[in-house]
């Protein structure tokens, strides 16, 4: 499950990447002598701008991205040409398919400094743009969501299965399991009893035990347990006689 889930987010992050440079707004017009087109690379945070003129003039430079918002890219303050205390941020509108921006400028008030726009902004619009970075993300979060909720379906539906599986193994394991009981028929002697003295139990007992397991269609079993043990005794024998006991052997077998 866990390999699942990275592998769902690996392809997430890579969808992201793949698709970080077709978000664009193209052919704004800033003025009358110049046009721009801005390049988005959401996965680097950063802009492409690429100026031109009217005269054939090009050039290029990067600004930082500080804010992403379901229809606007925010840039970071960019420094100012007109003074040291200027600087301006611009944003790529999807509302509007427009560049809008903001200069700002300093103000030093009893030793604080004030921050305040200067000017109004400035709005320029652009004939190509590609802005649905938020529905594709949406889209693609979507997408996750379903596949991880499969992917956890899948996995619960094969803990059940395995589940299932061990629990008839289980049943099926006890229904084959039978308890055995010989009782010997014979008296002996406490002083002739050894431990070889239930070899012949030990021998009815697997011979009952191919009888039951072939009754149930099996030809094989496993003894789980067998052991010969002192069932009964005798222990008031007659004036000058021997204590006897008797022999019987239990145990389980499971037939297969």
């Amino acid at each position: 499950m866990k390999k699942a889930l990275l592998a769902l987010l690996l392809n997430f992050m890579f969808y992201n990447i793949g698709f970080a440079d077709s978000y664009y707004f193209k052919k704004c017009i800033l003025n009358e002598i110049i046009s721009a087109d801005y390049l988005i690379y959401l996965d680097k945070k950063i802009i492409k701008v690429t100026l031109r003129t009217t005269g054939g003039d090009i050039q290029k430079f990067e600004d930082k991205i500080e804010l992403i918002k379901k229809d606007q890219i925010v840039t970071e303050k960019i420094k100012s040409g007109k003074s040291q205390d200027s600087y301006f941020i611009y944003y790529l509108d999807t509302k509007t398919d427009s560049v809008i921006k903001q200069n700002y400028k300093y103000k030093k008030i009893s030793g604080i400094d004030f921050v305040k726009p200067d000017g109004p902004k400035e709005q320029s619009y652009c004939a190509d743009v590609k802005g649905d970075w938020d529905k594709v993300k949406k889209e693609e979060a979507e997408k996750i969501q379903v596949e991880l909720k499969t992917e956890k379906e899948k996995e619960k539906k094969k803990r059940e299965k395995q589940l299932k599986r061990k629990a008839q193994e289980k049943k099926e394991e006890e229904e084959n399991k039978y308890d055995i009981s010989i009782v010997g028929k014979n008296w002996i002697k406490l002083s002739n009893y050894k431990n070889t003295s239930g070899k012949q139990l030990k021998i009815d007992f697997d011979k009952k035990a191919s009888e039951i397991c072939a009754l149930n269609g099996k030809e094989n079993f496993n003894i789980l347990e067998k052991k010969v043990e002192i069932i009964e005794m005798d222990k008031t024998p007659a004036f000058g006689l021997e204590a006897t006991i008797k022999l019987g052997v239990k145990g389980t077998v499971e037939c297969k």
